[in-house]
C-alpha cells in the first residue's frame, strides 16, 4: 500500500462521515480493525491502546471496533471491556481472519515502527481482495 492511497483512505474515513452528519444523515456504521496492544509491561504500550479506543468511541460512536491484540492477560483483557463493553477482540486465529474479512478500516496502533508490518500486509490483501 504507498502513502497516497494510506492519506487518501484516512481523508475518506474521516470527512465523509462529516459531510453526511452536515447533511443531516447518519453516518454509515463502519467495520474498524484495530492491530494493536504490543505488550502490557511498558507504561506506553499500555496507554497507547486505551487511549486510542477512547478517540474512536468519541469520534466514531457508531461504529463496530474490534481490537486485533498480541496476547493480552485475563485482567488486561477484562479492564479493557469493562470500560468499552462494546469493544470485540479478536485473539484466535480464526477471529483475526474474520475480523480482516469484513473489516471496513484497517487501523495499525502506535508504535516504534510498524510493528504489525505482517498483519497490514494481510489487511491490505484482505481488503483488496473485497474491492
Amino acid at each position: 500500500m504507498n502513502r497516497r492511497r494510506i492519506l487518501s483512505t484516512a481523508i475518506a474515513a474521516s470527512v465523509v462521515p462529516a459531510f453526511a452528519r452536515a447533511q443531516g444523515r447518519q453516518p454509515r456504521r463502519r467495520k474498524i480493525l484495530f492491530r494493536s496492544s504490543w505488550q502490557t509491561v511498558n507504561i506506553g504500550d499500555i496507554a497507547h491502546t486505551p487511549g486510542m479506543l477512547a478517540l474512536l468511541e468519541k469520534h466514531r460512536p457508531q461504529d463496530e471496533i474490534t481490537l486485533w491484540p498480541n496476547p493480552l492477560g485475563a485482567d488486561v483483557e477484562k479492564i479493557l471491556t469493562t470500560r468499552f463493553p462494546k469493544l470485540r477482540i479478536a485473539n484466535s486465529p480464526d477471529e483475526q481472519q474474520a475480523a480482516l474479512e469484513s473489516c471496513d478500516f484497517f487501523l495499525h496502533g502506535s508504535g516504534p515502527a510498524l510493528v504489525g508490518h505482517r498483519e497490514t500486509e494481510r489487511a491490505q490483501k484482505a481488503m483488496v481482495a473485497l474491492v
